[in-house]
């Protein structure tokens, strides 16, 4: 066990894939993120992936049976198109839906709304 790091890409580039075996809790899914960042393949739980816009077969391998589970993790491990693949397109993702220029736009546009629809009450407006 390591530990708190302050920088988790070194570790990360030694790695073939990650495996999020989360079966409780909540919160974000950043350790997912900064492996899908790295282009590294990710064997998740549902759980472990929840709220991400990543699929199964497509940027990840989702399986909540501890043996699928396991299988998976094997299988990805074991079969480099597969791997490549899905790091390939997990990066792709995170690119798309998850770059900072596109999640700060998508929240000042929630804040906006919250102002307007604030202002809209506050006016007696419905």
């Amino acid at each position: 066990m390591i530990g708190s790091v302050p920088d988790v890409r070194p570790y990360l580039a030694q790695v073939g894939a990650v495996v999020t075996p989360l079966r409780v809790g909540g919160g974000t899914r950043l350790k997912i993120l900064e492996a899908f960042a790295m282009g590294k393949a990710v064997v998740s739980t549902t759980l472990g992936a929840e709220g991400l816009n990543a699929k199964h077969g497509r940027e990840i391998l989702l399986a909540d049976d501890p043996q699928v589970f396991a299988d998976s993790a094997l299988r990805v491990l074991s079969d480099d198109e597969l791997r490549t693949g899905l790091g390939k397109n997990a990066r792709a993702l995170v690119e798309r839906e998850y770059d900072w220029d596109i999640i700060t736009t998508r929240l000042d546009q929630v804040f906006q709304k919250v102002v307007r629809d604030h202002e809209m009450k506050r006016n007696g407006q419905s």
